[in-house]
């Protein structure tokens, strides 16, 4: 299946609560600034877990998806990348809901629980995230058939 990519601030995605650096503001004192995003995630659990992700740029083409009980968030602060996401209905992947989205870097992402979605792919050499999530395993489901963009 051939998808065509499109832009995260022209998509609407059900299941993703997402915004862009410039909903940002930052506050800057001399020797600090903050920067808050704006997305809050309602984790179901108090146990929350933060990581850094680092993925490289190939084809884009996808045979799973992986899904989670609880929400995920990510923050994209260096690099582009392209990221699946599909919906799931009794724990099978709805391949007529399946996007393509392009994730500018400064970009924030909140992922409900059980939506299909799968790490992204960089459209350079390299994508760096923050993921903040509760401690939660990472199903995944087979496609039955690959995903992968349109030229």
């Amino acid at each position: 299946m051939k998808l065509k990519v499109t832009n995260i601030d022209e998509t609407q995605i059900k299941g993703v609560k997402f915004s862009t650096n410039k909903d940002t503001e930052t506050y800057k004192e001399t020797y600090f600034e903050w920067t808050g995003f704006p997305v809050v995630s309602p984790f179901k659990s108090n146990d929350i877990s933060c990581g850094l992700l680092q993925g490289w740029h190939h084809t884009p083409k996808f045979d799973q998806i992986e899904y989670h009980e609880d929400y995920e968030q990510f923050y994209f602060y260096q690099g582009d990348c392209i990221m699946l996401f599909v919906d799931i209905v009794d724990l099978k992947p709805v391949m007529e809901s399946a996007q393509l989205v392009y994730i500018p870097e400064g970009t924030q992402l909140d992922i409900e629980p059980n939506k299909g979605h799968f790490v992204a792919v960089a459209t350079e050499d390299t994508f760096k995230a923050l993921v903040i999530a509760p401690k939660q395993d990472s199903p995944r489901l087979d496609l039955p058939e690959t995903i992968e963009s349109q030229e």
